[in-house]
């Protein structure tokens, strides 16, 4: 079940809901949204919820995602955005519309089928899309806790960069990325190099290589990282691999850099 954190999230928050917003943002995108979902942006308009699991598959294989926003409305933020989004990972079918999603994978109303949309999920890795529910609520009910919900919060003197360095440099894998994820959302009080450095050092491994590779690019790309020496080593380690994600990656982060986009 979907709940709104008290975190602030200045990129996916936006002002509250107004009937005309609501009217407009439908108008542009030709259909009728989940009463549920406009129930739930009514409440907040997008932003953190508390971190929910769902089981998939991703490149062939049995994985969990771990959701941590949803996307709101206005007339030049969040579902109006879809669009162009989409068409960065080739899907051109006006029909799906994000509303969640990390790079590795986005979740769509899918509305190929009907004016009731059901909910379905991208894999860019493979550029392959499936439905997985019916509809929002079923999507909503299906969510269970994240494990990284179970992780304690800031002990009363602790730091905010104790705590993620001692997530980050963990032994526990789960808490590694969790870690990775609280860094990277606190980079305006957080060092980018020290997060990016040991970043670097997951590149190997197979079971932080996808959250390294992820978390480094938003680094660049929605962080504005401009340490020349971090990138440089990134697209190494990046070159290095003959994968599909991470030549993607490679080439869609290298584009955006030499082509000035600006990601807001």
């Amino acid at each position: 079940m979907i709940v709104w954190t008290d975190e602030i999230d200045h990129t996916n928050t936006l002002p509250d809901l107004t009937k005309e917003i609501l009217r407009d943002v439908e108008s542009r995108l030709g259909v009728k949204l989940p009463e549920s979902y406009i129930e739930l942006i009514r409440t907040q308009n997008g932003g953190f919820i508390e971190q929910r699991e769902l089981p998939v598959i991703l490149n062939g294989l049995d994985d969990t995602i771990v959701i941590d926003f949803i996307m709101g409305m206005s007339l030049q933020e969040g579902l109006v955005e879809s669009k162009n989004l989409l068409k960065e990972w080739g899907v051109e079918d006006e029909r799906l519309i994000a509303f969640t999603g990390d790079g590795h994978y986005f979740l769509m109303f899918d509305y190929r089928d009907g004016v009731t949309p059901k909910i379905a999920l991208l894999d860019t890795t493979v550029e392959k899309i499936d439905v997985l529910f019916d509809s929002f609520d079923q999507f909503n009910e299906a969510l269970s806790v994240s494990e990284t919900d179970s992780f304690v919060g800031l002990s009363e003197g602790e730091t905010l960069l104790d705590y993620a360095q001692n997530l980050l440099y963990s032994e526990v894998t789960s808490e590694k990325t969790f870690g990775a994820n609280i860094w990277l959302n606190s980079l305006d009080v957080l060092d980018v190099k020290e997060l990016v450095v040991e970043l670097l050092t997951w590149m190997d491994d197979d079971t932080l290589r996808e959250t390294a590779i992820s978390t480094i690019q938003n680094t660049i790309i929605s962080r504005r990282l401009r340490q020349k020496e971090l990138i440089e080593a990134f697209f190494s380690s990046l070159l290095k691999r003959d994968d599909a994600y991470s030549k993607q990656c490679y080439e869609e982060t290298t584009y955006i850099l030499e082509n000035g986009i600006d990601p807001d």
